[in-house]
């Protein structure tokens, strides 16, 4: 039972850690627009005229991300290549391979391998 709600827990945690990027812009579009103010009606009584028509900050805000990632791919682009060209084995820890060798030995003493892989 508690199995079920630990992994409840972590899919969670790993659903907000993948939408959390989009509530920050929202919150930052809906911070930094401004709305229109001192509005009155035309002189045609349908058209409402403004005199400071209010400013949509989502394509100052797309194009100050879109900056920091360019930024972001020219300064570690190298390092990370680097790193993705690194083999297999640099990736893992070995922590098990002592166990395991352990297992294998006591596995081979006891003769369970023996007739294994002969016809």
């Amino acid at each position: 039972a508690i199995g079920g709600t630990y992994m409840t827990l972590l899919n969670t945690a790993a659903n907000l850690g993948g939408t959390w990027p989009a509530s920050m812009i929202m919150y930052l579009v809906g911070f930094f627009t401004t709305a229109p103010s001192e509005c009155s009606v035309g002189p045609d009584g349908v058209t409402e005229v403004c005199l400071h028509p209010g400013r949509d900050s989502y394509i100052p805000i797309q194009l100050g991300l879109s900056a920091l990632g360019l930024a972001w791919i020219f300064l570690l682009g190298r390092r990370v290549m680097k790193v993705a060209e690194l083999p297999d084995d640099a990736w893992r820890t070995h922590l098990l391979d002592d166990v395991k060798g352990e297992q294998q030995q006591d596995e081979e003493s006891n003769g369970l391998l023996s007739g294994w892989g002969t016809s």
